[in-house]
């Protein structure tokens, strides 16, 4: 894709404990076709503190597209990197979008069928659960990903975890990365990579 540089510069758009987002940045790159449809002045962007959902999100698209810039960096094939450079171009504009405008996202996962009081108690008991088991499994991948004799053990443990949306797939990029070889320099920034990505499910 012409609008992209070969070697993307990576870096992160939305800083969550002030809850910018620096739209010229994450702007770049992106056809203004595209950027058409966004009623919205670009620049900082500052949200609101009651859009709690939308925060979380865009912290963790961008920590995603961070991630997956990172990975299109080290892809040869001109056909796989468009590919992920489309994907690419995707989470940024749901970032820019989600941003614009956060009422539109705040509460659009919820049933309607069901009351909020009802469906946060539902994920109340659920998420305990799952929060107490992906925890011990979270410190025992960390844990295993410090020694580069049990990182593959490690990256066994991970792959059990519950990935939405595209994160199973960057998981698998990062995995491949690790077993086709590196340096020690390589592998302890990867180490710091995949600690990062996996954070947010631990």
């Amino acid at each position: 894709m012409g609008f992209f540089s070969p070697k993307p510069a990576c870096r992160k758009f939305f800083t969550y404990a002030e809850k910018t987002l620096d739209f010229t940045a994450l702007s770049a790159g992106l056809s203004s076709l595209a950027l058409a449809d966004v009623d919205i002045n670009l620049g900082q962007l500052k949200l609101s503190p009651e859009f709690v959902k939308v925060s979380e999100k865009l912290m963790l698209l961008d920590l995603q597209q961070y991630d997956l810039c990172q990975t299109i960096a080290n892809i040869r094939d001109k056909s796989e990197r468009d590919r992920m450079f489309s994907k690419l171009a995707e989470i940024k504009m749901e970032m820019v979008r989600m941003a614009a405008h956060p009422e539109a996202y705040e509460h659009r996962e919820l049933n309607p069928t069901q009351s909020e009081s009802q469906l946060k108690r539902a994920e109340g008991t659920t998420d305990t659960i799952l929060a107490s088991s992906v925890s011990n499994a979270g410190k025992q991948i960390m844990k295993l990903l410090d020694n580069p004799a049990t990182i593959g053990e490690a990256l066994i443990e991970a792959e059990q975890l519950p990935f939405r949306g595209n994160d199973r797939f960057l998981f698998n990029q990062k995995r491949q990365r690790y077993q086709t070889g590196m340096s020690d320099y390589e592998r302890l920034n990867w180490t710091g990579e995949m600690k990062n990505f996996l954070a947010q499910y631990l």
